[in-house]
This record gives C-alpha cells, sequence and structure tokens, in this order.
C-alpha cells in the first residue's frame, strides 16, 4: 500500500533562508471578479499582498515542495496544498504522469470526452462538458479517465478569474453504458470523491447531469451519500 510523505504542519513559522527574489506577482482580474473576490473570499490589495508573501516563505522552506485556493486564509491554504500533493502521492494513477503528449490521453481528449467551454456561465465560472459517449470503455480504463480530467483541471488552475469564480461541470450521460460504470468500483468511487471534495484546490460550484440512464442515477445516488452537505447541494 502507497504511504504518503508527511509534511511539516501547515504554515509553522519560517526560519530564515535565502531563496531567490520571487518574481513580481500582478493580478490580472476584471473589477467584476474584484469585487466577487471581495464578497465572497475577502480578499483585497492588502490581504493578498500579506497572504502571498507567507505563502512563498512557506513553499521556501519546505524542501518536499519543488513548487506549488481558499479564501484568503494562508494556514488554509498550506492546509490545502499540503492535501493536494498528498492525494498525487497516494493515488498517482489518477494525478501523475499528466501528459498530453501521452497517447492514450491525447486520443481521449482528440475524441472530445472533456472539453473546456469557450464562454463563461453567467456567473463568470468556467464550464467543463464531459461527453460519456466519446470516452472508449473497451480500449481506455477509469485510471486514463481520471487522469484527463486531472490534466484539463490543473491546466485550469492558474487561471485567477477561475480561482475567484469556481467552476460549472456539465455531463452529458447519454451516451453512457453499463461498460462505462464496471470501469469504477465503489471504492475507487467513494476514493475519487473524497479527494475531490477535500483535497482539490478548485472551487466546485455547480455539477449537472444530463439525459442520465436508469443505471446510472444509482451511480449518482451513490456519490451523493459520499459527499459533503454543500456539494450535494450543488448537484442538479
Amino acid at each position: 500500500m502507497l504511504k504518503a510523505v508527511p509534511f511539516p504542519n501547515p504554515c509553522p513559522t519560517p526560519s530564515p533562508k535565502a531563496h531567490a527574489p520571487y518574481e513580481p506577482y500582478q493580478c490580472t482580474i476584471g473589477e467584476d471578479f474584484m469585487r466577487m473576490a471581495r464578497e465572497q473570499l475577502r480578499e483585497d490589495d492588502n490581504i493578498r499582498s500579506q497572504a502571498l508573501a507567507q505563502f512563498r516563505e512557506w513553499i521556501a522552506n519546505i524542501r518536499t515542495l519543488k513548487g506549488a485556493a481558499q479564501k484568503f486564509s494562508v494556514p488554509a491554504a498550506c492546509e490545502m496544498l499540503e492535501k493536494y500533493l498528498t492525494i498525487r502521492q497516494l493515488y498517482p494513477a489518477w494525478f501523475r504522469k499528466l501528459d498530453i503528449e501521452d497517447p492514450a490521453l491525447e486520443e481521449i481528449v482528440s475524441a472530445g470526452y472533456l472539453v473546456p467551454l469557450l464562454k463563461r456561465d453567467s456567473q463568470g465560472r468556467q464550464v467543463f462538458l464531459s461527453c460519456a459517449g466519446k470516452f472508449d470503455p473497451h480500449r481506455f480504463t477509469s485510471a486514463q479517465m481520471a487522469r484527463v480530467h486531472s490534466l484539463i483541471c490543473e491546466a485550469f488552475m492558474d487561471d485567477e478569474e477561475s480561482q475567484v469564480a469556481g467552476y460549472n461541470y456539465i455531463n452529458d450521460e447519454s451516451g453512457l453504458a453499463m461498460a462505462h460504470v464496471s470501469l469504477w468500483s465503489l471504492t475507487d468511487i467513494r476514493n475519487m470523491m473524497k479527494c475531490i471534495q477535500n483535497s482539490t484546490p478548485m472551487r466546485h460550484k455547480e455539477t449537472h447531469f444530463i439525459n442520465l440512464p436508469h443505471y446510472g442515477n444509482r451511480v449518482v445516488e451513490f456519490i451523493l451519500t459520499v459527499l459533503n452537505e454543500k456539494l450535494k447541494k450543488r448537484i442538479v
């Protein structure tokens, strides 16, 4: 069984240590997203500058971090980063080797299984559209499916507007077959849901399932038993 290497306690008092100068940070989001950040994340210019400086110092003094969203709370951000790096160790088949030049991942993405839409929703959220019928369950594995999701999501994690507004997921299940369902064990579904709700630095705001066949309802019902109340209310 894989064991995660423990990281130090989130945001301990940093010890003096020489490091290269930090790249200056410039906020790139528009006024609408700035207002959303102030109202929903308690973020303003002063808090952002202080939090970023503390977070960078913490990362610089942790040798196990080679490079690295929460509300603007430094301890919470440190804890989330620690959790995210931990699940990458615990579940490497899902969260590592995220390379679009991997032939399998490239084929899945090119087939249109998971598509980041060009326009945001009415709340300014990035929208991801997944189409079950575009994924071939006879040629690809659940691990490859998970890595495609991780690859696409990580590509958008640096987008500041999405960090503020969050993400909206549209799942078109019109092509869902029993072969798709059988790729995942209940244990894997439970572990994946726990990873998503507890350990990914993303604001999961809405998840929609459309054209769901009757046997897919059972899967969604099981997922709801794993999620916390906040995320349950965000599933349609």
